[in-house]
């Protein structure tokens, strides 16, 4: 995969949607590429994160466990998606765990580069990290329609066999 791959990879992406090409051919020039086979891990959950990966090709999947143990898919990526964006943002642990599900080729950007890009290009760098916090508060708002559907739930079942 070439840095055009990236750059093409990049502009299919959301996230980087209207981005100064100036910028993306930055990020795009500083991205590595990466080919991940079907059934590989690229991230574990509970690993330290320091990058984001963009879908060029194939799909993948977002898993949690259980307290369990057991493994819960939460979503499938595919090409145009990305995932570790919390990375771009500060140095957290990796949440879930992602798997290829078919052949795959990633984009990845290094936290590193990505806060080098917002010290040239402070708007790009913005605009990027305002849809990250769009995305952030969307899964938020889904988790807490859950949180209070499960509640509902627990709440009805205690109820019942009182």
């Amino acid at each position: 995969m070439s840095a055009a791959d990236a750059r093409a990879a990049l502009l299919a992406c959301p996230l980087f949607d209207g981005l100064p090409r100036e910028a993306l051919d930055e990020l795009s020039a500083g991205a590595s590429l990466r080919s991940v086979p079907a059934g590989d891990t690229v991230i574990r959950e509970g690993e330290d994160g320091d990058c984001l990966f963009v879908i060029a090709e194939g799909r993948l999947r977002t898993e949690k466990r259980t307290p369990s143990g057991d493994e819960w898919t939460v979503r499938f990526y595919e090409a145009g998606g990305a995932f570790g964006e919390l990375s771009l943002l500060d140095r957290v642990r990796r949440s879930a765990t992602v798997v290829a599900e078919t052949d795959a080729r990633l984009v990845v950007i290094e936290r590193e580069r990505f806060v080098a890009l917002g010290d040239r290009h402070p708007a790009a760098a913005l605009a990027v990290t305002r849809r990250i916090a769009e995305r952030l508060a969307s899964r938020l708002r889904r988790a807490n329609e859950d949180v209070v559907t499960l509640f509902s739930a627990l709440v009805n079942e205690v109820e019942r066999r009182l």
